[in-house]
């Protein structure tokens, strides 16, 4: 009887373990992508491109955005060349979620001339009730890139 009880406990704990990881997956597989970022309930996002496989200038670059209270973030992001380069720069868009689109919700550049990275974040008053993703466009001389966060719901 105690064998028969603990083979059953163990089936059970089995079976429960098998049921969690199906809907995790579940839940990883609904999680909805909209132009190329998941929209996600996290309080930061970030991603990083590099090394550039094609480029002579430009090593790589980032892009990031953070909760950073009620109604407020930081955005911004990196970029970093292969060695001191006559100039380099960074596009950071701000982009909101608005009917199943992202829409530019503000932007900004910051530039170096020879400088070997550029650095540039902002904190930002946005409305709530919206997904907010950061994207960047890194340049090197040349060479560009670009990078996108996923969206957080703010």
């Amino acid at each position: 009887m105690k064998k028969a009880l603990s083979i059953l406990l163990t089936l059970c704990m089995f079976c429960g373990l098998l049921m969690g990881i199906s809907n995790r997956a579940l839940a990883a597989e609904e999680t909805e992508c909209v132009d190329g970022s998941y929209l996600t309930d996290e309080d930061s996002s970030e991603v990083t491109v590099g090394p550039m496989t094609r480029g002579v200038y430009l090593k790589s670059g980032s892009s990031s955005i953070v909760k950073q209270g009620t109604g407020k973030i930081a955005a911004g992001g990196n970029t970093i060349g292969q060695t001191v380069v006559s100039k380099i720069s960074i596009g950071v868009r701000v982009e909101r979620l608005v009917g199943g689109s992202w829409q530019v919700y503000t932007s900004w550049t910051a530039t170096r001339y020879n400088a070997a990275s550029v650095s540039t974040s902002k904190v930002l008053t946005v409305p709530a009730g919206y997904y907010y993703r950061t994207c960047c466009t890194h340049n090197a001389n040349s060479d560009s890139s670009g990078s996108f966060t996923n969206g957080i719901y703010i």
